[in-house]
């Protein structure tokens, strides 16, 4: 693959940006091209060669930013030692880091009815880490509990508890919410299914 132009890159940069400073204001709906070109700096012209209409930029740039926010908060360590059986672990530090830079991305995902397919997409790709993270042990009582129950009670508590956080002004430092958020995911279900240390309030 040819390396892309720092000028395209720059442009994404700053259309992503104005992209999330909007999100303060308005919702994913009221998203439009005449806004987010103003707010980026660049000509509707520069907009339509980077991206065919206002759905596909917004679909794109949600797609990116969970993309990025699972690369940036998860973290691969050795399955009992064993550095050829790498499992992934979620790192509240980072999570708590990653949602205060983009606090309006989180709480659009939580509660706007037109980011249901992002909030499907966000907890299908932790899913699948989950599943991963078991791979190596027993991942049968994981299987045998209720996709929808697990996955929903672990979106909407993380989501919900950084949406809680964010709305309170952030008082608490990350470190902190990360600590106890991690204590919040070892109940009796979570040790049962082998997810108790799945999330963790940072790596050692």
């Amino acid at each position: 693959m040819g390396k892309i132009d720092p000028r395209v890159v720059k442009t994404r940069k700053k259309l992503r940006q104005a992209f999330l400073d909007l999100l303060k204001t308005r919702q994913l709906m009221e998203m439009n091209i005449k806004d987010l070109t103003n707010q980026a700096g660049v000509t509707r012209g520069t907009f339509y060669l980077h991206y065919r209409d206002k759905d596909t930029f917004v679909e794109t740039i949600m797609e990116e930013i969970i993309e990025d926010f699972y690369d940036h908060v998860v973290e691969y360590v050795p399955f009992e030692g064993d550095s050829n059986k790498m499992v992934p672990k979620i790192v509240l530090d980072k999570v708590f880091d990653y949602i205060g830079e983009s606090p309006e991305f989180f709480v659009t995902l939580l509660k706007e009815n037109d980011a249901d397919e992002y909030r499907l997409l966000f907890s299908d790709k932790m899913y699948d880490y989950i599943l991963e993270h078991v791979s190596y042990g027993n991942s049968i009582p994981v299987r045998k509990t209720p996709k929808e129950l697990l996955n929903n009670f672990l979106v909407y508590a993380l989501l919900g508890i950084a949406d809680a956080w964010v709305v309170e002004g952030k008082i608490y430092a990350n470190h902190y919410m990360a600590t106890n958020v991690s204590k919040l995911f070892r109940s009796e279900l979570f040790v049962e299914i082998g997810l108790e240390d799945f999330f963790v309030a940072k790596m050692d």
